[in-house]
């Protein structure tokens, strides 16, 4: 069923699946803007604790908050980190026996997900987008042997990176935050992670690209800040002077327009001065929902594009930063056909058409960057082809990327009905990106 296609209370999801807690953001199909689900009613808490365990004895298991109560209290037994676990892929032990850890992993995400069942159904899930920190081909695997396991009534399921998260949700966002450098700084105690979005107004769509660098200077060794007044302010005083120090660097020559502090470390004011300065270079938000926030609009825009996304186009590490195409002949007149359309995760990236060929036996394929790279015209020689009257040589061209710089290329020579059976000939060829 298409998204808003149906009076009923239908919805799209954004999963954070993080390494210590995971979120889940939900976005009705009447709705502008999504919500998150908080595990208190009532409350604004929407850390869930990515923890399983296993209640001694007993083929008992418990997530979340319960599970951390649990693993406290000592009468269980921790799965050793989920997602770690998941993407190494071999067996996990939890109070002797060895568990398959991905299985583990989507008994988790399915229990978390039980939470939604006091607001919305399941049943009327139109696409669901999982967001993590880093998205590489192993952990492409895990997602997809998990949402295999989920059984969901939708076939709309997606992943993407955190940066990814971070643009979408900027898509949502007033037209005045989005003019110069966005940043968003992701700080749980330990690492500080920062994302510095810019934009290019000079192309069309106008280009979106995130960096990404990390900072270890700000880690807390202890299990929050402590109690004993002197202490506390020692300690304040530390990260506020390590992120002013970072903030100055990064801010260092730019305008920045938005800036969002994110995650429980900024929790506890202690940013004082650093914040000062970032409200001096732009405008500052604070919360720890923005990605779960933009997973949920990613997958609303997957479904059901809105204007939004036809402006903007984001180039991740993981995203194809060229557009692939041919011209062709239609109706005795040329026209280009879009192929493989910059912004496609490469993993994602694939399509399959049928022309009719000519007797030269080249196929060109033009490659157009939208990084400022020069166009270039890649010849695809079809060595051996069958000569055959013309307008009788049918092939079929798929194509599908191997990696994020690399294009294989399958072409199939399917005859011409009765009168030219196929040959059975395969060109197979690569185009570097």
């Amino acid at each position: 069923m298409l998204f808003g296609s149906s009076d009923e209370k239908h919805f799209v999801l954004g999963y954070d699946l993080g390494e210590k807690v995971s979120q889940i953001s939900y976005l009705v199909s009447d709705a502008d803007m999504p919500e998150t689900l908080s595990v208190l009613a009532g409350a604004e808490l929407y850390n869930i604790p990515t923890v399983l365990c296993k209640r001694n004895d007993v083929n008992q298991w418990f997530y979340g908050k319960e599970a951390v109560r649990h693993i406290e209290e000592g009468d269980s037994m921790a799965a050793p980190d989920l997602l770690a676990s998941a993407r190494a892929g071999k067996p996990v032990t939890v109070a002797g026996i060895e568990y398959d850890p991905i299985a583990l992993l989507t008994l988790f995400v399915k229990r978390s997900l039980s939470l939604l069942s006091m607001e919305l159904s399941l049943d009327n899930l139109d696409a669901i987008m999982i967001t993590t920190s880093s998205l590489d081909h192993r952990m492409v695997q895990v997602l997809n042997a998990v949402t295999s396991a989920l059984e969901l009534k939708t076939k709309n399921i997606f992943y993407q990176s955190h940066q990814e998260s971070f643009f979408n949700y900027m898509l949502y966002q007033p037209d005045e935050l989005m003019h110069h450098v966005i940043l968003a700084c992701d700080y749980d105690m330990e690492k500080l992670n920062v994302y510095e979005m810019t934009l290019n107004h000079n192309t069309t769509p106008i280009v979106a690209t995130i960096d990404t660098s990390s900072y270890d200077g700000l880690k807390n060794d202890r299990k929050g800040f402590p109690v004993e007044a002197a202490m506390y302010h020692r300690i304040c005083e530390r990260l506020d002077d390590e992120f002013l120090m970072i903030m100055q660097k990064i801010c260092k020559d730019k305008i920045i327009s938005t800036v969002f502090l994110l995650g429980d470390g900024f929790r506890d004011k202690w940013a004082k001065r650093s914040l000062e300065f970032l409200c001096r270079t732009g405008r500052v938000f604070q919360g720890n929902n923005l990605f779960s926030k933009g997973a949920s609009i990613a997958a609303r825009e997957r479904i059901k594009p809105s204007e939004h996304s036809k402006k903007y186009v984001y180039l991740g590490d993981d995203k194809l930063k060229s557009n692939l195409g041919m011209n062709l002949m239609k109706c005795g007149t040329e026209v280009y056909c879009a192929l493989l359309d910059a912004g496609t995760n490469w993993y994602e990236a694939e399509v399959s058409i049928e022309v009719i060929m000519d007797p030269s036996g080249v196929l060109n394929v033009e490659v157009t960057p939208l990084t400022g790279k020069r166009p270039q015209i890649v010849q695809l020689y079809l060595d051996e082809l069958e000569k055959r009257p013309e307008g009788t040589t049918r092939l079929r061209i798929t194509m599908k990327m191997n990696s994020v710089n690399e294009v294989g290329v399958k072409v199939q020579d399917l005859g011409f009905g009765e009168l030219f059976p196929s040959s059975g000939r395969i060109w197979e060829q690569i185009i570097e990106l």
